[in-house]
């Protein structure tokens, strides 16, 4: 039985997900409901397209499930990526295309070995974007390049902010444990400081294997300009219907969900 606490819509969301892509200070831990809302079946049919975000760049999940290669792309792209300053690592034909329209092209490239930034900061692809506009890096007319980056799909958190998720070291769960210590570093800038007290749990499913949470950090509401240093982790906790036993705690917003580590600073 697959317990769900969130949304319908993001429920589905994570089902189509996980199908698509594998083809192809202390915070209150929120209490538990009263009673599950009903099952949904991992094997529900996929919209016809969803937006996944990888970093802050929007990435379609259905083109990353159907990874048609970037040498596909127009003459003129091609060239582009390929001109002496395109940031774009090893040959082409090992990238796919992630979003493509006239005037803006997304590719994505999955490392050999991930970046492991700690903290629960995994990172599986590189990513190059480019667009026709003047504000870019140029390359060749009218193409330039938008970023270049490593990061891993994720779930688009709309208007939350995107954290990695770890185990804390100093309270690991056990086969009895009903509550899930939790590390969540917030990505956005804040100045160094914890994001105590916006953390949320977006969803959490239990079933008969596994424990798959989103975790996300609600936004600041001020208009404090705050200073990009690494943040710290926050403290936060999650209540289980059941013990854990031997189930795996997942972090399900990542796509394809990976296993949650213990908190290690890098």
């Amino acid at each position: 039985m697959r317990r769900w606490r969130g949304s319908a819509a993001l429920r589905a969301v994570m089902a189509t997900f996980s199908v698509a892509l594998l083809a192809g200070c202390a915070t209150a831990a929120p209490s538990p409901e009263s009673a599950p809302e009903p099952s949904v079946s991992a094997a529900a049919s996929p919209p016809a397209d969803e937006t996944l975000v990888c970093g802050s760049t929007p990435v379609s999940a259905q083109a990353l499930a159907e990874a048609k290669p970037a040498i596909e792309l127009p003459d003129e792209v091609i060239a582009a990526l390929e001109h002496v300053n395109s940031p774009v690592t090893g040959p082409l034909s090992e990238w796919l295309i992630a979003e493509q329209t006239p005037e803006h092209v997304v590719i994505m490239r999955r490392l050999d070995t991930p970046v492991d930034l700690g903290a629960g900061d995994v990172r599986d692809y590189e990513l190059v974007s480019i667009s026709a506009s003047p504000g870019a890096m140029p390359l060749t007319p009218p193409w330039g390049v938008d970023t270049a980056t490593s990061c891993t799909p994720r779930l688009d958190p709309g208007t939350g902010i995107e954290a990695s998720v770890a185990l804390d070291p100093d309270d690991l769960p056990g086969p009895d444990s009903e509550r899930i210590a939790l590390l969540v570093t917030e990505h956005a800038c804040n100045g160094g400081s914890p994001a105590t007290g916006r953390v949320e749990l977006v969803a959490l499913v239990e079933t008969a294997t596994t424990v798959e949470v989103v975790i996300g950090v609600r936004p600041h509401f001020d208009d404090m300009a705050r200073t990009c240093i690494s943040n710290p982790p926050t403290p936060f906790a999650i209540d289980l219907e059941q013990p854990l036993g031997d189930r795996v705690i997942m972090d399900a917003a990542v796509v394809p969900q990976r296993e949650i580590t213990v908190f290690e600073q890098r």
